[in-house]
């Protein structure tokens, strides 16, 4: 997961800025576009990591994981209020994905897919179904970019305002969970789980 995730975010960035040069820059037009498509490679690598996941992972790799079903009304606003109070509300707490962006992962990797297919084949076939390839790379481009920049703001802010460390964890593995001391857990009638059972019943 974390090295589809790395793969697929440095892919993106490069993407993004090689393309823009390619398209603004007549100057530096011909070599960004041979970094653009280093960077699809490496995309393409992270997405096929990341799909192989989707089906042949377990717990929250798995596509099941990321389907609206498993949405939480409840922590969603409770993320959308930390998010509008620029962390001042408290953060909810959950395990693997974020509640809220969770729904959109799917969407994303389907649009990242088309993106790399639109790459690949607009040259040899710019028109496929009634669609202008070219177009269809260009509609999408600002849609990976504006989602790019939530999702590493919302990062950061994350880990400058919550108390799980979010970003640690697809970086190095490790994230922090918060233990409160309360009544419940004192006296014993709160459910618990041992830290080594965690996950092991989505396997």
């Amino acid at each position: 997961m974390r090295l589809a995730h790395g793969l697929i975010a440095l892919s993106v960035l490069a993407l993004i800025a090689s393309g823009w040069l390619v398209k603004l820059a007549p100057g530096v037009a011909k070599s960004a576009s041979e970094y653009h498509d280093l960077a699809g490679i490496g995309l393409t690598l992270g997405l096929l990591l990341r799909i192989s996941l989707l089906f042949a992972g377990n717990g929250p790799a798995h596509w099941k994981a990321l389907l609206p079903v498993h949405a939480d009304l409840h922590r969603i606003g409770m993320t959308l209020r930390f998010y509008a109070t620029m962390g001042k509300s408290p953060l909810p707490k959950w395990y693997a994905h974020n509640p809220l962006w969770a729904p959109f992962y799917l969407f994303i990797l389907f649009i990242l897919v088309l993106q790399t297919l639109t790459g690949l084949l607009m040259d040899a076939w710019p028109v496929v179904g009634g669609f202008y390839l070219p177009s269809v790379h260009d509609f999408w481009a600002p849609v990976i970019l504006g989602f790019s920049c939530l999702h590493i703001f919302t990062a950061v802010l994350h880990d400058a305002k919550g108390t799980a460390a979010d970003v640690s964890a697809i970086i190095n593995g490790h994230r922090i969970f918060v233990v409160e001391d309360t009544d419940a857990l004192r006296d014993g009638t709160a459910h618990t789980v041992a830290l080594d059972q965690i996950g092991k019943a989505r396997k």
